[in-house]
């Protein structure tokens, strides 16, 4: 499962990207739990026995899924929430350098 908490948190402090609603986006996992348990014995039978073409069909399968998010209607309402955090994480970023600076003006 993944640890929301902590890579929103992560997200906050590296925010080094310049689209902030992609990366959002990418927090959200592509893969349910049975789908990854599948897509796992999968791709230990296609390395057991070196199968090019499923290695090929499941990295194509992945690309799809990831481009292709199943956003339910938890998932929408959790990007929702995600990206107001993220807004209000962001404006009170510009309020305390705002009132660093005045801070520094008046001294």
């Amino acid at each position: 499962m993944i640890d929301f908490e902590k890579e929103f948190n992560e997200f906050i402090t590296n925010s080094n990207s310049n689209d902030p609603i992609s990366s959002i986006h990418s927090l959200f996992p592509s893969l349910s739990d049975n789908q990854i348990q599948i897509y796992s014995q999968i791709e230990y039978m296609a390395n057991k026995y070196n199968s090019t073409p499923i290695k090929a069909f499941l990295s194509t399968y992945v690309r799809y899924k990831k481009a292709n998010k199943n956003m339910t209607f938890f998932n929408s309402m959790s990007f929702r929430k995600t990206l107001e955090s993220y807004s209000l994480a962001e404006h009170l970023k510009g309020v305390k350098i705002a009132s660093q600076n005045m801070q520094s003006e008046e001294k």
